[in-house]
């Protein structure tokens, strides 16, 4: 049985590696989109067509990668005011039980977003403005960046639940 999930912890820290890459490549490209369209306003008086709604689906398509990213190596904030408090058993307990709460609501905005993005692809939504782009685009990455976030929520349970039982650190699994 570890056998198999140490092959899929591989599988997805993979997928989790290309969502970080993602993320890198969807800011580079914002930053020189939104670089070109401030000096092309400034010096040719004439913006970029698109600049912004295109800065705006690479905001939102960051932040759901950033969400993967962060999944992964449980970076995100965490408000510990009464949980250190707790003895490391209680600890690793009311990890779990977050991570539980996280997968479910991560779940279940997957979803919505798959929902969403496939009502836009079947109506072939595009961007409103001078540069019609495809938005369905946007929302199906943000929905797959979603599900690698969802994966990783659900990994770091398994992780959370085997520092329970096992009272070993939580973090022992990290690479």
């Amino acid at each position: 049985m570890r056998r198999i999930f140490e092959f899929l912890e591989s599988i997805l820290e993979g997928i989790s590696r290309l969502a970080l890459s993602a993320a890198a490549v969807i800011t580079l490209g914002m930053a020189v989109i939104c670089t070109l369209d401030v000096i092309t306003t400034n010096v040719l008086l004439k913006p970029i067509p698109g600049a912004f709604e295109l800065s705006e689906a690479g905001l939102a398509m960051l932040v759901f990668f950033g969400l993967a990213v962060t999944s992964r190596g449980g970076s995100h904030i965490k408000v510990d005011i009464i949980t250190r408090r707790l003895s490391p058993r209680g600890q690793r307990i009311c990890s779990a039980i977050g991570y539980v709460f996280t997968s479910v609501v991560f779940s279940f905005w997957t979803w919505q977003l798959y929902l969403l993005g496939v009502k836009s692809y079947n109506f072939r939504e595009t961007a409103n403005g001078l540069f019609q782009f495809p938005l369905y685009i946007v929302k199906i990455a943000a929905c797959i960046a979603l599900f690698i976030a969802t994966m990783e929520t659900i990994r770091r349970f398994l992780l959370s639940m085997e520092a329970v039982f096992f009272k070993i650190p939580e973090n022992q699994g990290e690479k």
